[in-house]
């Protein structure tokens, strides 16, 4: 796994987190029917839907991923914002638990360097217990962009909204 990391250093800082998801997959043999980086080519789709339902785009109008979070509507409905001090993969497990939604259906996980994922929440969170600290902001919201678990670096907490 160590090499894999030697070849970052080449690269923007912005691939390290995609690369470092990359080789979890490999590592654990991830079903890639149930996690998986989605079209390149749709991503801004998938982006342009979060910002819009979640984000007071009035006010903040360029679509930005980073630090977004400061910017959510006032209107959102904040169901629970839990620490990290509980444990990561405690506080990841939240989201399924306290997140109405049918956890059959895949959603979509968006990082703010602006890679987008599609997958099944329990896939997602196994991937995500397996990074190592490249991570940043994320956001996973439902295909309806009408529920939001939202993870800050800055804040070490997730927090999870409703519409």
């Amino acid at each position: 796994m160590e090499n894999w990391r030697e070849l970052l250093k080449d690269k923007s800082v912005k691939y390290w987190i995609r690369t470092e998801i990359e080789e979890i997959i490999k590592e654990k043999s991830v079903d890639r029917k149930r996690f998986y980086e989605y079209s390149k080519t749709n991503y801004q789709k998938i982006i342009n839907g979060f910002y819009y339902a979640f984000v007071d785009y009035k006010k903040y109008p360029k679509v930005e991923l980073s630090y977004c979070w400061l910017h959510f509507r006032q209107e959102l409905k904040e169901i629970d914002c839990v620490s990290e001090t509980i444990g990561w993969e405690c506080m990841l497990a939240k989201i399924k638990e306290r997140l109405s939604y049918d956890w059959n259906k895949k959603v979509y996980l968006i990082l703010s360097d602006g890679w987008v994922y599609e997958g099944y929440i329990d896939t997602i969170t196994d991937v995500l217990n397996e990074v190592d600290g490249l991570l940043e902001d994320f956001y996973i919201v439902t295909p309806q962009f009408d529920k939001l678990a939202a993870y800050t670096d800055d804040g070490q907490c997730l927090c999870i909204y409703e519409k």
